[in-house]
């Protein structure tokens, strides 16, 4: 029996407890509350005039009693459980990734949805949490052995199966969240230093290998990014309007639903991966800037829930919580800056999407319930 099983076995755990409502964290929640309410505005802002049957800032009000719902939900569930049936959950959406690639269906050039019925889901987001929680089992039932090498290695075997399988899809932005994760819980578990940075360097060296992996259309939105001017209309056209419409906001901003580039429909995709360069322009650096502070009000929060967790793998899914989240923020602002390629990486709490809105809000659930762990009330 793992170390991970007979813990939870002696602890005589309540699975599911509705008294852990009583200690919902009540920053961390007004901070997600807040986001996801700037979410909002700025989706009106941006889509008010849409010609849809229903517009994305309404579909997106209706996804937030949803994903509030399952958060509770989640909540009231000891994350200890939950981290005991991480085998189980990596299995269930390896195999779901596996048949994304065999049945799945195909848009906008890619394979990523799996029909079931009249919904159509996207497996390679919740299999970020799901690769979480293997990562927390795993780590937490080695314990000190990770500071062995084939415990070491192990976990980058049990992150590489489903980032090949989602960069087969292909999913390229996606499949590069992964990596982050497993080495922030590589670090918070404590594996060796020299570990990490030989992996580091390894894959620094192995980096042409994966510039020859890459399809056609991966490797233009490389080129674009390092010169998007040789080609302004084509490759390089969204980097090119999201700096302008950036630089446009000024300091303060165009004001609330004021914003040209957006409104004259300059600015694609501007509801989901370039959300962050509507808020820009309307709202100014200086309100971009107090919407990044949220984001790092909500990563500080959750940090001290790891600090003050009791149990090592409660510490370890936050950790990977907090990467995962962190990563999403950091690469679609740098994407808006122009200092990231194109990789389709959205925005927590603002863009537009149901499947992301539902992985996020299902990661706030899990921090909620490590919280309720330690008691922590302040």
């Amino acid at each position: 029996m793992s170390m991970a099983s007979s813990d939870l076995m002696s602890a005589h755990i309540r699975v599911f407890n509705l008294g852990n409502l009583r200690r919902l964290d009540i920053w961390l929640s007004a901070v997600v509350l807040l986001l996801a309410a700037i979410g909002v505005m700025v989706l009106y802002s941006t889509t008010r005039s849409t010609s849809s049957t229903t517009p994305y800032y309404l579909l997106q009000m209706m996804f937030i009693p949803v994903g509030c719902l399952v958060a509770l939900t989640i909540m009231c569930i000891d994350y200890r459980f939950l981290v005991s049936l991480a085998p189980f959950f990596y299995a269930v959406f390896v195999a779901a990734l596996v048949a994304v690639l065999l049945v799945g269906v195909e848009a906008k050039g890619a394979t990523r949805w799996l029909q079931i019925g009249p919904v159509r889901i996207q497996p390679s987001e919740q299999s970020k949490l799901a690769l979480i929680f293997m990562l927390a089992w795993y780590l937490s039932t080695i314990g000190s052995r990770i500071q062995r090498i084939p415990y070491f290695l192990l976990a980058f075997v049990i992150a590489g199966v489903p980032a090949w399988l989602i960069f087969q899809q292909p999913n390229l932005g996606t499949a590069a969240t992964l990596g982050p994760i497993v080495f922030a819980m590589l670090y918070a578990a404590g594996c060796k230093r020299s570990h990490l940075l030989a992996i580091i360097l390894l894959a620094l060296v192995a980096a042409p290998l994966g510039w020859t992996q890459m399809t056609d259309y991966q490797r233009t939105r490389v080129m674009s990014f390092l010169n998007p001017g040789a080609d302004a209309l084509g490759s390089g056209y969204h980097t090119i309007q999201s700096m302008i419409t950036v630089g446009s906001g000024g300091p303060f901003g165009k004001g609330y639903m004021q914003g040209t580039q957006t409104y004259l429909s300059y600015l694609p995709e501007h509801h989901t991966d370039f959300i962050f360069s509507v808020l820009a322009e309307e709202w100014g650096f200086i309100g971009s800037v107090g919407v990044v502070m949220l984001f790092m009000l909500l990563f500080a929060r959750a940090l001290y829930i790891a600090r003050k967790s009791p149990e090592l793998s409660g510490a370890l899914l936050v950790v990977g919580i907090v990467t995962l989240l962190a990563f999403h923020v950091f690469v679609n602002i740098a994407i808006t800056l122009g200092i990231a390629p194109v990789t389709g990486i959205p925005l927590p709490f603002l863009s537009y999407g149901r499947s992301f809105y539902l992985t996020t809000m299902m990661c706030i659930g899990v921090l909620l319930s490590v919280n309720t762990r330690k008691g922590l009330f302040v």
